[in-house]
């Protein structure tokens, strides 16, 4: 995180490594990291957002959140 340029090496978003995910048969494995605050922050100012009336918009508040946090989708 930190060759992202994130401060103190934080990830704020929830990892699912494609290394510990197992298929066997119709069973699905796998393993995934979240530091709590990547939920809680951002679900935190999106829910500001809407209370307030400032953004009616769940998909608009997210992005908009997801630019200012530097929250990405993919890393690879």
């Amino acid at each position: 995180m930190k060759e992202l340029g994130r401060p103190r090496g934080d990830m704020w978003e929830v990892a699912l490594w494609e290394d510990v995910l197992t298929v066997e048969g119709r069973e699905i494995y796998y393993a995934y990291q979240v530091d709590n605050q990547a939920i809680v922050v951002p679900e935190t100012i999106d829910a500001i957002r809407a209370l307030s009336g400032r953004e009616r918009n769940a998909r608009a508040s997210i992005e908009r959140t997801n630019g200012a946090l530097g929250v990405r989708q993919r890393f690879v």
